[in-house]
């Protein structure tokens, strides 16, 4: 596992890195305190793939869907899930082609669920930095 502190200025350069290591498909768990930075840095791995349309947060909507030619992504946060059958009941197309995922609260879902996804653990320093784990 590598880590790396990053202060808000870095986070574009580091999704932009990041980004081309995650292969599609893909589902990345962020995992992380309220205010950590996870939709922040979503919005950034969302930016560097070329979307230029306004990404927000999924929080109310739990899932957005934002495309890029042939490619689905789908931002997905399950901070208002109450149970892991929540999850299952949206019936997202995990791992199928043309698709990434970036699902925030993903320390909800079981490891044992979700043994092929990577994860980032973003820990908040200070104000301004965070410790990425991944």
């Amino acid at each position: 596992m590598r880590t790396k502190e990053l202060k808000q200025d870095d986070l574009k350069k580091f999704a932009e890195q990041f980004i081309l290591d995650l292969a599609v498909p893909s589902v990345l768990g962020l995992k992380g305190n309220l205010g950590s930075g996870k939709t922040t840095l979503v919005k950034s791995f969302i930016r560097a793939l070329g979307v230029e349309e306004k990404v927000t947060s999924p929080t109310f909507n739990i899932v957005r869907t934002y495309k890029k030619e042939e490619l689905t992504i789908y931002h997905v946060d399950l901070y208002r899930l109450s149970s892991i059958h929540e999850f299952y009941d949206l019936d997202l197309p995990l791992n199928e082609e043309d698709t990434l995922f970036f699902i925030e609260w993903s320390d909800m879902i079981p490891e044992s669920k979700s043994t092929e996804w990577r994860f980032l653990d973003i820990e908040i320093v200070d104000e301004i930095t965070r410790k990425v784990r991944y």
